[in-house]
């Protein structure tokens, strides 16, 4: 699978981009579809997309994971020697177009090539989280990165509670892509058809 640039970000304004996140599903979409996402129902999300509810606003963790998100890609290149690259763009799936990516880095990984790099920070209370694994969440979300850009792997570094710094590689799992194909192809079957999906049961 290859991508394509959709739109370059670099002076994009936001509303904008968030017009352009509508026309397809990003990464943190992915968890939603799985139904495993702890902040969004896919019902809710069925109702962005089709432009009757407005996009969440971030919360105080997103603005502050946005803005620490340089310092997690510096800190990682200086404990790892692996550069980050920043592309501004939104990067379309060609195969599934309805697929897009908004990465937070490129890399390379010394046999497999280019990967995604993705900066995350997370409260201390979430640090069980990140011990022997990733939070199911972000799995999927570079899982759906690998499958729009065809990359065979993802650096994934996390600051947590402010002074602990972590950093691990995931490999790309082809039966958890093809779930999410699936998963993500029938939620935008929805979406075109402007019939929303079933209720999941959650608030």
């Amino acid at each position: 699978m290859s991508a394509k640039v959709l739109i370059t970000t670099e002076d994009l304004p936001y509303v904008d981009w968030l017009e352009y996140r509508k026309t397809g599903m990003g990464g943190l979409d992915a968890s939603v579809v799985c139904g495993i996402s702890r902040y969004k129902s896919p019902v809710e999300l069925w109702m962005e997309k089709t432009g009757q509810l407005p996009p969440q606003e971030a919360g105080e963790a997103a603005y502050w994971g946005t803005m620490l998100e340089s310092v997690v890609r510096e800190e990682f290149t200086k404990r790892t020697g692996i550069e980050v690259s920043k592309p501004s763009v939104i990067l379309q799936s060609e195969e599934h177009p309805f697929m897009l990516a908004n990465v937070d880095g490129i890399c390379e990984h010394p046999e497999l090539g280019a990967c995604i790099f993705e900066a995350k920070t997370a409260s201390a209370y979430k640090a069980g989280e990140w011990e022997d694994t990733i939070p199911d969440e972000y799995m999927c979300q570079v899982q759906h990165y690998m499958a729009v850009t065809g990359y065979q792997g993802a650096y994934i570094a996390v600051l947590i509670g402010g002074n602990t710094f972590r950093w691990k590689f995931v490999e790309r799992e082809e039966e958890l892509i093809s779930m999410l194909l699936e998963l993500e192809s029938a939620f935008w079957s929805h979406v075109q058809d402007y019939t929303p999906p079933p209720l999941d049961g959650s608030d």
